[in-house]
């Protein structure tokens, strides 16, 4: 007997759970060291107009694909494409990515709920510079007890959202911790803005210097718009595939863009008047949030209060994101081999902890264990988000531009008109005129996925690789 497919409970619900998928350590973790490495502001406006063009196109891409097959990632290009192998291999390598990446995706995140733990034990206290904090943070990681455990308790929190399915789980989850998170993040920017010397902070995020600016800028923007919205690895085709047809695609991608891109932004007002207050450096790199973040908590009024409100604010990013990855690989399995979700769920959720073991193991007594001149752990960073993220969405866009007709992402579009752009942007045009808005946005969107993205994304992939 056939199951019938899951669907959203609302349409808020899959806003909250897709924004949640896009939001994570991209946003909270990475967002701030590349924008300080880049030079602030001037990084920052490239970003958005990045994220306008490019990866708002390929969310409503992604979606659409996901709705139209009501499938995984492998299920829909088979689906759409007629069964073309070649391009059934992208849904595959969109579970394969996935796979990857929450392997030690688990480990940076338990970073997280290891240094919630540590502010309770009133550990930034010690630290009296960034060196201090880099030292703990260095003593932490190599320690197979610490990292593995922490691991193993962010990866037992994942399956237990993704075990109760999409609308009693993960939309469940998102509703709730969404919104908590986003009134964490409020009063830290709060917080943050109330320190003395936060105005450099924020001068360092809205005065724009272009002196700075050159061709590998523009592609880090455009890097890390790709790599902030999880496109590539089929999370928000397979969040599209539970999205009834009376939804609009267009509202809800806007908003998950939107909200995406608003709480990256905050992440930077709330880390940047911290650090330029404390006096510390925005340019410190991948280490600026576990090694001198804790440092400025140490320095600043009610420091310890600021970092454990921090360290469960990353916490929750890392497993909103989480949550998606892991359901683009149960997805797979309850779609193309009918296995019962609860049992995917948990044999699953065990194959990836221990494929992650190494990424783990990679700064203690793996640390010397070396796979093309990396780690584990660096290695598949490397392969996930130089090779696979890009790969996956240069081949999606070719799929919407070149493999299909275009008729049929047309009607997908289409389909749930009335939502927020039909209500407020529409809601004065005539039927006609109406008509004629939606087909001029999906003519603008048709020619960015067409023939923009792919350019884009390949000079991404080329300058990851180190071509250019």
């Amino acid at each position: 007997m056939e199951v019938k497919r899951e669907h959203w409970g609302s349409h808020i619900g899959f806003v909250l759970a897709a924004a949640g998928s896009a939001i994570g350590l991209g946003n909270i973790w990475k967002f701030p060291y590349v924008a300080g490495k880049n030079g602030g502001a001037a990084f920052i406006l490239i970003y958005l107009i990045s994220i306008l063009f490019i990866g708002l196109s390929l969310v409503i891409g992604e979606i659409l694909i996901g709705r139209h097959s009501q499938l995984n990632p492998v299920g829909a290009f088979r689906k759409i494409s007629n069964g073309n192998r070649l391009w059934t291999l992208v849904g595959y390598l969109g579970v394969l990515t996935g796979f990857f990446i929450l392997s030690y995706y688990n480990v940076v995140a338990g970073w997280s709920l290891g240094y919630f733990v540590e502010g309770f034990r009133g550990t930034y206290h010690t630290f009296t510079t960034s060196e201090s904090a880099a030292l703990f943070f260095e003593n932490r990681i190599t320690n197979p007890v610490w990292i593995m455990g922490f691991q193993a308790a962010f990866s037992i929190l994942v399956l237990a959202v993704v075990y109760y399915g999409v609308a009693r789980g993960i939309e469940r989850f998102s509703r709730i911790l969404m919104p908590i998170f986003i009134l964490i993040l409020l009063f830290l920017v709060v917080w943050g803005l109330t320190l003395e010397g936060s105005d450099d902070g924020l001068a360092f995020l809205l005065k724009p210097d272009w002196s700075n600016v050159t061709g590998k800028t523009v592609l880090e923007a455009l890097g890390q718009a790709f790599f902030s919205l999880s496109l590539g690895m089929g999370a928000l085709l397979t969040y599209g595939s539970y999205l009834k047809e009376d939804e609009s695609i267009l509202s809800s991608s806007l908003m998950i863009v939107v909200l995406d891109t608003v709480i990256a932004l905050l992440a930077g007002v709330a880390i940047f008047t911290s650090v330029f207050a404390m006096g510390f450096s925005p340019d410190a790199g991948p280490g600026l949030v576990f090694c001198v973040l804790p440092a400025v908590f140490s320095k600043m009024p009610g420091g310890n209060l600021f970092a454990l409100m921090f360290f469960i604010l990353l916490a929750i990013a890392a497993l909103t994101s989480a949550i998606s990855l892991l359901e683009v690989i149960v997805s797979y399995f309850v779609d193309e081999k009918k296995w019962s979700r609860h049992n995917v769920v948990l044999g699953s959720g065990f194959v990836v902890f221990l494929f992650g073991i190494p990424s783990a193991l990679s700064f203690g007594p793996l640390s010397q264990t070396i796979l093309l001149k990396r780690t584990f752990f660096d290695l598949l960073d490397y392969l996930s988000s130089n090779i696979l993220l890009p790969l996956g969405g240069l081949f999606t866009a070719l799929f919407i531009g070149w493999g299909v007709k275009k008729s049929l992402f047309f009607d997908e579009f289409r389909k749930g008109a009335g939502g927020w752009i039909d209500v407020h942007v529409f809601h004065h045009f005539s039927p006609v005129k109406k008509k004629f808005s939606y087909l001029t946005i999906g003519n603008v969107w048709y020619f960015v996925v067409k023939f923009i993205a792919p350019v884009i994304i390949l000079l991404v992939f080329l300058k990851s690789v180190g071509v250019i």
